[in-house]
Parts: C-alpha cells; sequence; structure tokens
C-alpha cells in the first residue's frame, strides 16, 4: 500500500479505532481429545480448551437426547463461563446469544444478554460489538439509540467483524429512508411515471420505497425495492435511486468475497450516488472503502471527494486531491483512471476554505488539461490571494511565476470565488464581449466538471466561439491536442453532461454518434438514443422513431438491391449455361465433319441386317469399307 494511503488509514483510525481481528475459529476436539480439553479447561483456564470443548458439544446437541442432552448442556455451560471468564470473546457472545432467546441451558434475560455481548466486545470479538449495536438499534431492553449502534456496528467491522458491516449498511439505509417523504400521488400515477420512457426518478424511489416497507398496498419485498431504486439510478440518473440500491445490496450479500459481483454491484450504485452529490452515499463509501470491509482504496478517495464537495475538511480534500492526482486504478471494477478533474477541484475546494495546497493548484493551472490551456493568470490569482491569508509557501511561487511567465495578461476572474458565481462572471464576460476572460474561466470549471460551464462552453462553441483567442494577424497560438480538435471537444462537453443526466446534452449525443456512424446501426448510438429517451429529452421519442423509420427504409432499400442483384446473377448464370451448351455442340459437329473428312467423306445407304431387317444410316466411308462391305 502507498504511503498517501497508509496516512489516509492513519487519519480514519482517529474516527474509528483499527482493532486486532477477532479469533479465527477453531478446530473442535475430537473423541479422543474432548476429556483433556474439559480438563485443561477447567483446571487451567485454557479459554481456547474450553471453546474446542464447548464446539464439539454444541456439534452434538442435536441429535442428543434426554440425559445424554442435558449432559451435553451443563458441560456447555461451564465451558463457555470459563472460558469467558479467561478472555475468550466469542464464548461470551455465545452467552449473550443464550441469554437472550433463552436457550443451551440459561434463561431468557436481556440484561445479562447486554452484558456478555459488551465483554465479549471489550475482548476483541467483532461478533458481539455487532450484538451491541444491533440492541442499541432496536431498543431492545435498552432505550433507541442510533449513534450507539453506528458506534459499535463500526467498531465491530474494524475488528473484522462483517456482520457490524453489513449491520451498519442497513442502519444507514433505515435512517436514509426515514428522512425521504412521500408525495400525494397513487401508486398507479408512480408506476406511470416510473415507466420506460420520460424516467421520473423520485417516482422509482417512492415506489421502491412502498415495496420496501409494504406500504400502500404493495407487499413487502425488497427484492422489488431494489429494482426500482436500481430503475431509478441506471435509467433515471437519480441519486437517491443509487444510494439506496447500494446500501441494500451491501447489507444483504455475502462478504466473504469483498469483490463479488453482486458486492460490486452494490459499490457501483454508491459510487455513482456519490458521484451524482448525495451525501450519504459518500459517507458510507468511507467506510465501505476500508481493508477490513470491502477493501477498495478508490472507494475510500471517491467517498471523501464527495465529501469534501459537500462539507469539506481539511483531510477530506487533501487527501483525495493529493490521491486522484497521483494514483490510477487499473484494477478497480469501476475502471478508474487519472481523475486530475477531481484531484484539481478537491485541491481547490482545501485552498478556497483552509489556504492549504494552494501552491499545487497554482501549479495545475499552469498545465493544459481537457478542455483548457495553462493559465498564468489563473495560477497567479491563486497565489496571490493565498499570499495575502499569510501562506508563505504561495508567495514565494508567485514570485517563480511572474519570472517565469512575465506576470499577468490582461484581467482574470478571481478562481477563488465560489465555483457558482465564478460561472455567472465567466458567461457575462462572454457575453458581454471580454471574451479572453470568460473563456479562460469557463473552460477551467468545465475542465472540473461544472456541468453548467460544460453545457454552455459546448453551446458557445457550437455558436462560433473560438477556443483561443488569436493573435494580430488573426492566427490561433498552438493549441494543446485537448482543445486543438473543436467538434471533439464540443461532443466531449455534451457527452459529460449527459452522464450526469442532462436531457438536452443526452439528446445532443444521441443526434452526433448517430450521424457519425453514417446511419448504420451500432450499439453506440442505439445507446446514446435509449439514454436520451430515459431521460425524457425532448424530440428523443420522435428522433427514434424517425431513426427507426429511416432505418427500415434504407434496410428495404439494401434488401431490394440484393433481390436485383440476385436476379442479374440469375439471369447471367442462365445466358451463360446456354452460351456454353451451345459452343459445346458447335465444337463437337466440327470434330465430327473433320473426322469424316480424314476418313473419305460421309455415304448415306441401306443397311441388311439378319433376317430381313433393314434400316437407312449416314457414315464415314472408311467405316461403311471396313464393317458393312457387302452390306451396305
Amino acid at each position: 500500500m502507498s504511503q498517501a494511503w497508509k496516512s489516509i488509514l492513519q487519519t480514519l483510525g482517529a474516527a474509528i479505532t483499527l482493532m486486532a481481528l477477532a479469533p479465527s475459529a477453531m478446530a473442535e476436539s475430537t473423541d479422543a481429545t474432548v476429556k483433556a480439553d474439559m480438563a485443561a479447561c477447567k483446571q487451567a483456564n485454557d479459554n481456547k480448551a474450553c471453546e474446542q470443548a464447548y464446539d464439539f458439544y454444541a456439534a452434538r446437541l442435536d441429535d442428543a437426547k434426554g440425559k445424554k442432552a442435558a449432559g451435553y448442556l451443563a458441560d456447555m455451560v461451564v465451558l463457555a463461563d470459563t472460558g469467558c471468564a479467561a478472555g475468550n470473546g466469542w464464548l461470551c457472545t455465545e452467552i449473550g446469544d443464550s441469554h437472550e432467546d433463552g436457550i443451551k441451558g440459561r434463561a431468557e434475560d436481556l440484561v445479562l444478554a447486554l452484558q456478555y455481548h459488551m465483554q465479549a466486545c471489550e475482548l476483541g470479538n467483532g461478533l458481539g460489538c455487532a450484538r451491541v449495536g444491533m440492541v442499541h438499534q432496536r431498543g431492545k431492553g435498552v432505550p433507541k439509540d442510533a449513534a450507539e449502534a453506528t458506534r459499535y456496528y463500526l467498531k465491530a467491522c474494524a475488528m473484522g467483524g462483517t456482520d457490524g458491516c453489513q449491520y451498519q449498511a442497513y442502519l444507514v439505509l433505515l435512517q436514509y429512508l426515514e428522512e425521504i417523504p412521500y408525495s400525494e400521488d397513487s401508486i398507479e400515477t408512480l408506476k406511470s411515471r416510473c415507466a420506460d420512457t420520460g424516467l421520473d426518478g423520485r417516482a422509482c424511489v417512492e415506489l421502491g420505497n412502498a415495496s420496501f416497507f409494504g406500504a400502500y398496498d404493495m407487499p413487502e419485498d425488497e427484492k422489488q425495492a431494489r429494482i426500482y431504486w436500481g430503475k431509478g439510478c441506471a435509467r433515471a440518473v437519480y441519486a437517491q435511486g443509487c444510494t439506496l440500491r447500494g446500501l441494500l445490496v451491501m447489507s444483504d450479500t455475502d462478504m466473504s468475497d469483498p469483490h463479488s459481483p453482486d458486492n460490486l454491484s452494490g459499490i457501483q450504485s454508491l459510487y455513482r450516488g456519490c458521484l451524482l452529490g448525495d451525501l450519504p452515499a459518500c459517507e458510507f463509501m468511507v467506510v465501505a472503502g476500508q481493508e477490513y470491509a470491502w477493501n477498495d482504496q478508490d472507494v475510500i478517495a471517491q467517498g471523501m471527494y464527495g465529501r469534501c464537495l459537500a462539507k469539506p475538511s481539511v483531510e477530506d480534500c487533501t487527501m483525495s486531491g493529493k490521491a486522484f492526482r497521483d494514483y490510477r486504478f487499473p484494477e478497480h471494477p469501476l475502471k478508474g483512471e487519472l481523475a486530475s478533474d477531481k484531484s484539481m477541484r478537491a485541491l481547490t475546494t482545501a485552498c478556497r476554505e483552509f489556504t492549504i495546497a494552494c501552491v499545487d493548484v497554482a501549479n495545475s493551472y499552469l498545465e493544459d488539461q481537457k478542455f483548457t490551456m495553462g493559465s498564468a493568470n489563473l495560477a497567479i490569482g491563486v497565489l496571490e490571494s493565498a499570499c495575502e491569508k499569510g501562506d508563505a509557501a504561495a508567495c514565494a511561487r508567485k514570485d517563480e511565476v511572474v519570472a517565469e511567465t512575465g506576470g499577468v495578461t490582461g484581467s482574470y476572474i478571481d478562481p477563488m470565488l465560489d465555483d457558482d458565481e465564478r460561472f455567472l462572471l465567466a458567461r457575462f464576460d462572454i457575453e458581454s464581449g471580454e471574451t479572453q476572460r470568460g473563456r479562460e474561466t469557463m473552460q477551467w470549471l468545465a475542465f472540473m466538471g461544472h456541468t453548467h460551464a460544460q453545457l454552455y462552453l459546448a453551446y458557445a462553441y457550437e455558436n462560433g466561439l473560438s477556443v483561443a483567442q488569436k493573435d494580430a494577424n488573426g492566427n490561433l497560438p498552438d493549441l494543446p491536442y485537448t482543445v486543438s480538435d473543436k467538434a471533439k471537444m464540443i461532443y466531449e462537453l455534451f457527452d459529460a453532461a449527459a452522464k450526469k443526466g442532462v436531457p438536452d446534452a443526452a439528446m445532443k449525443v444521441a443526434v452526433t454518434k448517430y450521424y457519425e456512424n453514417d446511419h448504420e446501426g451500432s450499439d453506440s448510438y442505439e445507446f446514446a438514443i435509449g439514454r436520451a429517451q430515459y431521460l425524457g429529452a425532448e424530440g428523443a421519442n420522435e428522433f427514434y422513431a424517425a431513426v427507426v423509420a429511416q432505418d427500415k427504409a434504407r434496410t428495404d432499400a439494401r434488401i431490394a438491391n440484393i433481390q436485383a442483384m440476385h436476379r442479374q446473377n440469375i439471369e447471367s448464370r442462365d445466358n451463360m449455361d446456354r452460351q456454353t451448351v451451345q459452343s459445346a455442340w458447335d465444337q463437337y459437329y466440327k470434330r465430327q465433319e473433320e473426322r469424316k473428312e480424314a476418313e473419305g467423306g460421309e455415304v448415306c445407304g441401306t443397311v441388311y441386317g439378319e433376317g430381313n431387317s433393314t434400316y437407312r444410316t449416314c457414315m464415314s466411308r472408311a467405316t461403311a469399307m471396313k464393317h458393312y462391305r457387302g452390306n451396305f
């Protein structure tokens, strides 16, 4: 693990104490060793021997009857009490479970059950901690306390108790559901609005909620809830649907393989919810990505990044910013890449809010990026602002940048302003003639993922805005490859917005992909048109109908051409066959004539056979003389 990620985990460790994993399951005693283990437990307080002997009797209890069963239970009580007192957390959990349900020779006693579970937790048993969390969540013998439940679940999860991780996912799910209000719409209306075209994400989420709780005459069905939430996420690009689906999947999936397809599906839903700005998804991702949970560093980085944007902190912004700047995650199922745009936005937030990492931000402004070119103006603006706040490193770097670039050219929009405010100022500049200053900021906002900037810039380029300032001779400067292809950049700007669920952008992408494919059917444009329909883009259904009609007309024309070519081929073949046969006969006739001439010409006459039979024929003179002489 890299040093950067070690520091991330160390910081998180302050909030979630990393504790030793619970002891792994031991082999139970055998018929030959159980008496020795019993003795070691009772006489030497050997808690391992206690557990092995306990497991031996527990495995045979169901098949035992009468006095034998009673004897097993008596031995199990002694073994568990002795082992728990000797520090075996798992046996303390067993005692707690037995008191909670009144089984295995113990009376039902919720107070004792909680005491033993807490003792197990203190001894490092993750399942014991999870049991304590469950008691506080349900209010079983104690007042309901979600905060205490969370504390124990996270403690259990950090100990390697996977139940704790899953219980916490389910608790967060329930808490999240409590915050979502129901509308006045009927179930029939909601189903209509969650149809396959023009999807309403909120309607899909409400249907999922009703299925989850069995409300409004909907049957209680978590599987159906998952389907509705997934539809709201994948098709309607609705953040709440992503978060709810992710939490439900991760609370209900076996964690023995954290990277199983089902677990990855849950993580991907959370990832998308966080990308769409849903803070609960980001919060849980920081827990879920830990090595003792679902173990994915990219998930931690994305969760911290989402928290940085929603509720900035020094740790979240600097750590996620540096992680996305410096590392790739090629093995990640989400196919993570060098996310320099996320890095820039996170570090800018850290600089703006806490005057930290400002030199890193300024250095990024000096480099060419996707959708934009390096900007000395904005780099100097960042350093100047940080310098005024007492950042000595920013002051020194500012002097260096001024010396290297010649200083500010013209004027600039303060890069330390809020992004939405910068967008409005840049838009005003472009529309009022200050094209260079407005374009400079608008391009950088688009690079950092500002959706309105991406859309505005794409439309502006379509309407003739140049990608850079022309020189005195009317020529563009040498542009970085990421900016030089204007048509490609327009497409990528629309595509970036479409992936966030912007209907108009999705429609633009669909039309572009269709015509770029020269009207040939392909998955790319079909998917793009489908996405535009799912998002309810204006004209998407009509465009789809026109594409289908046009494709049918082209298909019919191609079929007619093929049929015509087929008929032509048949006629050509027939003509060729007749010509070939005639030529063969002509050649045969010619050979026959040549042979007759060589044999003295042809003679015709009557051939006399046996009896009175006769017949007329023609043959070569040589044949008549040789075979029919006297009979011809």
